[in-house]
Order: C-alpha cells, then structure tokens, then sequence
C-alpha cells in the first residue's frame, strides 16, 4: 500500500459535510455521518437542506443519536399522530405538531453557537431568492428547510414567505464552510439508480410494516375527508405538483454535484422509501451506511490510483 495512502487514512480526514433533502429518505444521513465517523473522516462543517438541514442540526447539536433512538421505535410513538392537517391552501400538513417535538430533541440556540460550523439553506418566495442561515435561531432555519411546498405550511417572517431551499439549492455545496486541508463529501438520497434493499430483522419489519399499512390507511383516509369531492382529480394535481418539484430538485443537484464536484459522492437511491416513510428508520441509516462503504472504497482506489501515476 502506497504510504501517502496508508497516511491519509490512518489520521482523521477534515470533512465538509453535506447532507440532500429528500424528506423520510434522509434518514439515511445518520448512517451516513456515523460511518464515516467510523472510517476516520472528522466532521468539520455541515450543512443541509430540508430533512439534510434537520439531520445536520441533530449532529451539530450532540442530538443524533438521541433523534436515531426515538426514530427506530417510531411505529410505538403513533407518530401519525403529529400530523396536524390543515385545509390551508399552503399546504396539507400545518406542522406545529411535528415542530415542536423537534423542539423537544435540542433546546433552541444561536447557530453561532454550536460545535461546528453550520449552514441551512431556505427559499424566500416572497422576493425569490436563497436564504443562507449561518446565525440565529437553528429551530428557525430548520423550520423554515423544511416546508416543503404543497406538504408543510410555509414559515413566514413577516412579509416573507419561506419554504424547503430544495427550489433553489437543494444540495447545497456551495455553503458549506471549507477549513484548511478538508475534503468536500456530498451525501445524495435523491440518487436515480437501483435500489438494492439491505438485510434487516425480518419479523421486526413485518411488524413495522403492519403498523405503517394501517396509518397509511388513515391517512389517506383523512386526506379524502379534507380535499374536495372531486379528490381524485386533486389528488392527482398533488401528485404532479410534487413529482415536477422532484424533478426540479434533482435537476438542481446534478447541476450542483457537477459544478462543485465533491472529492465523495455518497448515493442513496431515491425508491428507498417514500416521503412519509420514516418507519423504515433501520433499514435507511443501514443504506446509508452501505452507501458510504462503496464510496470510500471507490475514493480510495482512486487515490491508489492516482498516486501510481507519480
């Protein structure tokens, strides 16, 4: 083994960290920061978008591991129960449920406060531009990521009307903070490619299934009561809307990936899970933690390779 290779991973590898929406799918973030962790690689600066905005402020917080061990006994929490519908034009799900168990995982504080460098992007629709959060409150920044149009309700300040960043950034490799002799490592659970189900306790995903299947049921169920009569035509508006804005997202972040090309780039297939599907929390942070896996080893055979040129 080459010693410049031997040396690199030895010693703890500076990492600017950044994490993709992409709603229930960025669970798979979790696994993501702990393997790298266990491969050596120290988080220097993180940011996010949307659910990558909500998972970096848990680790920016010293909270991650709390969040991972309330979200794996997710089906015993009647989580579905957080879900505050509303019949507001903005979006079906009001979210002050949802946002203040958030709150009750980290206790609201100044971004320049924490551990590291940390960075939530938002879109301003209101004056249709990029809002960067780098200072003040993390639960504002994060609420603002999150809402998602047409799901969550909009945060507002003011006369502006902020939604998920992922319309203008949804990767944002761009505002991550760099240190000297970091490398850039992008984690991407929007990724258009097979998806490859890893191996998980089988009667305890028959179980959480079981559960799922059932709020699934009553929360369609709750949607017909709320949308108009004719849900099935609006039903099928919310479904296009929603693709479209996916589409537009991923656009977005190849464009990104491209432009700003991270040293790794970590791949979560984007038919892992669905946008509500945060029971599969197991499954997910081990995808993640595969992902990481192959990536490292695809960065670290191009370094061999590399170096054998010199």
């Amino acid at each position: 083994m080459p010693g410049f290779f031997k040396t690199l991973f030895i010693m703890k590898q500076a990492t600017a960290l950044v994490l993709s929406g992409g709603a229930a799918r960025g669970l798979a973030h979790i696994g993501v920061i702990e393997e790298l962790e266990k491969q050596g690689f120290e988080i220097k600066s993180i940011a996010g978008n949307s659910m990558g905005a909500f998972i970096a402020a848990m680790y920016a917080m010293d909270k991650l591991q709390e969040y991972k061990e309330w979200i794996l006994t997710l089906d015993k929490k009647e989580v579905f129960s957080l879900i505050d519908f509303t019949l507001s034009s903005q979006g079906l799900i009001k979210g002050d449920r949802v946002f203040n168990k958030m709150k009750s995982f980290f206790p609201d504080k100044n971004i320049e406060d924490l551990k590291i460098p940390y960075i939530a992007v938002a879109a301003d629709i209101t004056n249709m531009k990029e809002v960067v959060f780098t200072k003040g409150s993390i639960y504002d920044a994060v609420r603002a990521s999150v809402a998602i149009p047409t799901i969550f309700t909009p945060a507002k300040k003011g006369n502006i009307v902020l939604v998920d960043g992922g319309v203008v950034n949804p990767i944002p490799l761009n505002r991550v903070k760099r240190t000297e002799g970091d490398i850039l490592i992008a984690s991407y659970v929007n990724a258009n490619i097979p998806y490859d189900k890893p191996m998980i306790n089988k009667e305890d995903e028959k179980r959480k299934n079981s559960v799922y299947k059932q709020k699934i049921k009553e929360f369609k169920n709750k949607l017909n009561e709320i949308l108009p009569k004719n849900n099935k035509t609006k039903l099928n508006y919310f479904t296009l809307l929603n693709k479209s804005t996916g589409l537009l997202t991923h656009s977005l972040s190849i464009m990104n990936i491209e432009k700003y090309n991270p040293e790794i780039l970590i791949s979560i297939s984007r038919h892992s899970a669905g946008t509500f599907d945060f029971f599969k929390a197991e499954e997910l942070i081990e995808a993640g933690k595969l992902a990481v896996k192959e990536s490292i080893n695809n960065y670290k055979n191009k370094l061999v390779w590399k170096n054998q040129l010199h």
